[in-house]
């Protein structure tokens, strides 16, 4: 098995859930992929560092979008296991991110390689907060605010403005782990859509809850 180990909270989790696996992490050469190379080497110093994709150039809008990037390390990761988890979440909301792209990128892999290859995630059936949660039971709190989920190109692991930070304010918040965040309009913007349902039932329930507590 393969993880591929991002610096962010959910693959940090799913390295703990699955029992510590072999970690490689993917030098795609963006704005924060320094940032996310020094959290890395400081919270698992045995992770892979592997520099041989480039999609900087590929890279779109404040969300920091790459077309296919789940692809394009699956496919990277074949060289490594038959068995490669990234870790998604059940409120992920990402076209090459969900438990049938993944079955897909399975089968392709496999009949490419001509080997059985599995493109999994341990953590379909959970939300984001649910896996923080799973984690608080038994590990220490502190070690998730040294995670980097950050897409600001500041030297900082967590900007408070940009839509990841924002993600990663609603599931700690929702754990009690309480910190700032410091762009009302996008707060609003994210409010506003699940006012409209656009997320998963319970993306859409915990968007309206703390952001209307926070802000009203």
């Amino acid at each position: 098995m393969i993880l591929l180990f991002s610096g962010g909270i959910d693959s940090y989790i799913a390295w703990h859930y699955l029992d510590k696996p072999k970690t490689v992490y993917f030098n795609l050469r963006t704005p924060y992929t320094q940032k996310e190379i020094k959290t890395i080497t400081g919270l698992i110093p045995t992770t892979i560092i592997d520099h041989s994709l480039d999609l900087n150039c590929r890279q779109i809008g404040e969300k920091a979008y790459i077309p296919f990037r789940n692809l394009y390390l699956a496919m990277l990761a074949a060289k490594y296991s038959d068995t490669i988890v990234i870790a998604g979440v059940k409120d992920d909301d990402v076209s090459d991110k969900n438990e049938q792209i993944f079955l897909k990128f399975s089968i392709l892999l496999s009949e490419l390689e001509n080997r059985p290859i599995h493109v999994i995630s341990p953590f379909w059936n959970m939300t984001k907060e649910e896996i923080i949660a799973w984690y608080l039971k038994k590990y220490p709190a502190h070690k998730l605010l040294e995670t980097v989920s950050c897409y600001s190109k500041e030297d900082t692991i967590y900007c408070g403005r940009c839509p990841s930070c924002f993600r990663k304010w609603c599931a700690l918040r929702a754990n009690n782990i309480m910190f700032n965040f410091h762009n009302e309009p996008l707060m609003k913007e994210y409010y506003q859509k699940a006012l409209e349902g656009h997320y998963i039932p319970e993306r859409n329930a915990l968007i309206i809850k703390l952001v209307g507590d926070y802000l009203l």
